[in-house]
């Protein structure tokens, strides 16, 4: 068993800030344990340390800073689970036919012309019993060995805890490495299945509109050997989706600018951006927060790796509230929308 697994429980008790979390395909873990409850912002991302921030960029980003934390590392071996640490779970608040009177809404609006794709999604809040919330972040670690695992706690703003598939972005030594993520099924045994037009065209949008703001100097990105990945299928829990991964030199830059024209990215807000955003804003029936925000190290050891928060739960009291989505384009079918979020409910579910 890790220290740093343990330390989980000292912390929460202890009402103090921290984060655990496991780097996709990685067999080390890592925490930042916070020595006082102060809950610190980032002025321009320029500081050192663990951020997370949230799905409207107007919100305040949290910081952990480096300064500030005890900061472990060590080796996850995992050990099997008694049956009695196995968490009762029961739906409170579903929303499937407001879910997919959204769905429909945003069809409309993109056969408008206005926008290509829009982003949308709902909460699945559940009831907890016998909730152990370290042994549940060992089966999400052991569970989703190719995803960023994590489990972050402030006692000013919550807990929360996810496994995402999504890397915002990395820079080290001048590299720079993003990927454009999209479209979605449930893995049926075939780890390279056959691909719809609905889900082939949603991918391309992306990465049309990510390779398009890159190579628009006016975002202050400026990139030597630039390259763009085949686009290939990856596995995320019971879940497949395309992917293709975006590289290239970066010099002289400002984090801020960058993360402002990377984030939200097309896998989560839609196309374009300040119009799908907008529309979300209007039209989702709750406020995202740190749902399809971003989380990572920043600036440590001249390196910064950010995820997007994505398969992710936030535990209020007694409660789980689950967020999914799901891209909508033209030929999207809201009731197909809707499966697709409940498919990806089951990541969680099967956690908890």
């Amino acid at each position: 068993m890790s220290f740093i697994i343990d330390n989980i429980k000292t912390q929460l008790a202890e009402n103090l800030p921290f984060v655990v979390y496991r780097k996709p395909n990685e067999a080390r873990i890592k925490g930042y344990f916070c020595v006082s409850n102060e809950c610190y912002y980032s002025k321009d991302f320029q500081e050192k340390g663990f951020v997370f921030a949230p799905f409207d960029h107007l919100k305040g980003s949290v910081i952990f800073p480096l300064e500030e934390c005890q900061v472990f590392e060590d080796d996850f071996v995992f050990s099997e689970l008694p049956n009695d640490q196995s968490t009762s779970l029961k739906t409170a608040l579903s929303d499937k036919e407001s879910h997919i009177n959204l769905v429909a809404k945003g069809v409309d609006e993109i056969k408008k012309g206005v926008c290509k794709k829009i982003v949308l999604s709902r909460r699945e809040i559940c009831l907890l019993e016998k909730f152990d919330i370290k042994a549940t972040f060992e089966r999400l670690l052991h569970s989703y060995e190719n995803a960023f695992a994590y489990v972050w706690y402030h006692p000013k703003i919550g807990l929360w805890m996810g496994a995402t598939p999504e890397r915002l972005v990395t820079l080290e030594k001048g590299n720079f490495t993003t990927m454009a993520l999209a479209s979605t099924q449930s893995f049926q045994g075939d780890l390279n299945p056959e691909w719809g037009k609905k889900e082939m065209n949603e991918h391309q949008y992306v990465i049309d509109y990510i390779v398009a703001q890159i190579k628009d100097q006016r975002n202050g990105i400026v990139l030597q050997e630039f390259g763009i990945s085949d686009t290939y299928t990856i596995k995320a829990g019971n879940l497949m989706h395309l992917k293709a991964d975006i590289t290239g030199k970066i010099e002289n830059f400002s984090l801020k600018d960058l993360l402002r024209t990377l984030h939200p990215t097309p896998a989560v807000c839609g196309l374009p951006k300040g119009v799908s955003k907008e529309f979300i804003l209007q039209n989702e029936a709750y406020t995202r927060t740190f749902y399809t925000g971003f989380l990572g190290e920043m600036n440590v050891d001249c390196r910064t790796e950010l995820f997007v928060n994505l398969r992710c739960v936030e535990f209020k009291d007694n409660t789980a509230i689950i967020y999914v989505g799901g891209g909508v384009t033209e030929e999207s079918i809201p009731e197909k929308e809707w499966e697709e979020t409940v498919a990806k409910t089951r990541i969680i579910k099967n956690i908890l």
